[in-house]
């Protein structure tokens, strides 16, 4: 059954107030407290629906039952009506507001506005619970989902070394041994048009070697998984630098040791989204990227002195930030990680990626 608590040290209001609502409201419990410390712990107890609380009290007051109850995590979600002869004066009802009550009623009171008082409290309170209730819903799929992204972002790494394998291991391979095979048959004699047709058919070959090469690694690159993600990122920077003619500096390139493989490979994606975002489009000459470790995180910073742009943080809820930094920051939020950004308009750029050490 739903409990109303009446929380007066005059036993006569309290009967008073008793007596209306069990003749309006019969399917509530009522339970009644002398004092502020016996009120507190009924409430924790019984956990009512809403609490009518008096101000004057012996002991402890009704503005600190108030606010001991209000920030206590178990009772704070209960609705309280103050009812108290101080409510003619409009600074006792504001700290009776600012202790956290939800609403006041002056004595002497009418029974009509009583019991309406307590059934606004008790619509406040079932809102509170529905919306709560949803909350906690919404909160468990978000959870799920964050962990299905994580998975799949893990199922994606899979299949893309699997891909590149292929391509390395057959595709590669096949390629690899005509480009042998045409080679080998460059010194026989043949006629002009044939040699040439021989020629620009290993160069083609060739071509395509590179190119099935340079796919291999784009998709997953094996120094990653074969020398560690210290290595994978020093041969990232040298792509950049090879492709777009963009300086780079590695610092602290010492490895980090004890990592998981996962992670390796999730950090090794961020910092790949992140050094994209440079390239397309910070217009930037100079990337820098250190790795720092404490005892308790490992600090990875990837700076640019590019165009930089006006980082606010509400910048990703405007939904200024794109895709980028949302799948980062999913990413990261799948190791208990976050992303800190700092950039002003022509300042260039610094992301700091902290996870947990």
């Amino acid at each position: 059954m739903k409990k109303i608590l009446i929380v007066d040290d005059q036993q006569i209001i309290q009967e008073l107030i008793k007596a209306v609502l069990v003749k309006n409201m019969p399917g509530y419990q009522i339970l009644l407290a002398f004092s502020g410390q016996e009120a507190i712990k009924i409430a924790k107890e019984q956990l009512p629906e809403t609490i009518l609380l008096d101000i004057i009290m012996p002991e402890m007051d009704g503005y600190e039952v108030c606010r001991t109850l209000k920030n206590d995590k178990l009772t704070k979600h209960i609705p309280i009506l103050l009812v108290s002869a101080l409510g003619q004066n409009s600074e006792d009802r504001i700290l009776g507001l600012n202790a956290g009550a939800d609403a006041f009623l002056s004595k002497p009171f009418d029974n009509i506005e009583l019991l309406l008082q307590v059934k606004v409290m008790l619509r406040i309170k079932d809102a509170e619970d529905l919306l709560r209730k949803r909350n906690e819903t919404l909160e468990i799929f978000i959870k799920k989902l964050k962990k299905l992204n994580s998975e799949l972002t893990l199922v994606e790494e899979r299949e893309r070394r699997r891909i590149a394998e292929y391509l390395h291991d057959g595709i590669g391979q096949i390629l690899a041994l005509t480009h042998m095979k045409l080679s080998s048959i460059k010194d026989m004699p043949q006629s002009p048009k044939l040699q040439k047709i021989v020629s620009e058919s290993s160069d083609l070959i060739n071509d395509a070697i590179i190119k099935s090469r340079l796919l291999t690694y784009d998709l997953s690159p094996p120094i990653l998984y074969e020398l560690g993600l210290i290595p994978a990122i020093r041969w990232k920077l040298g792509q950049i630098e090879s492709k777009y003619g963009i300086d780079t500096v590695f610092k602290n390139g010492k490895d980090i040791l004890g990592i998981k493989n996962d992670i390796r490979i999730l950090l090794y994606r961020i910092i790949s989204e992140l050094l994209t975002n440079i390239v397309k489009h910070a217009n930037a000459k100079y990337i820098e990227i250190e790795i720092k470790k404490d005892k308790k995180y490992i600090y990875i910073t990837v700076l640019d002195n590019g165009q930089g742009f006006d980082y606010k943080p509400d910048y990703e809820l405007n939904g200024q930030g794109g895709f980028g930094l949302f799948s980062i920051n999913e990413r990261l939020d799948s190791l208990s990680g976050r992303l800190v950004i700092e950039s002003e308009t022509k300042k260039g750029t610094k992301a700091i990626v902290i996870i947990p050490a």
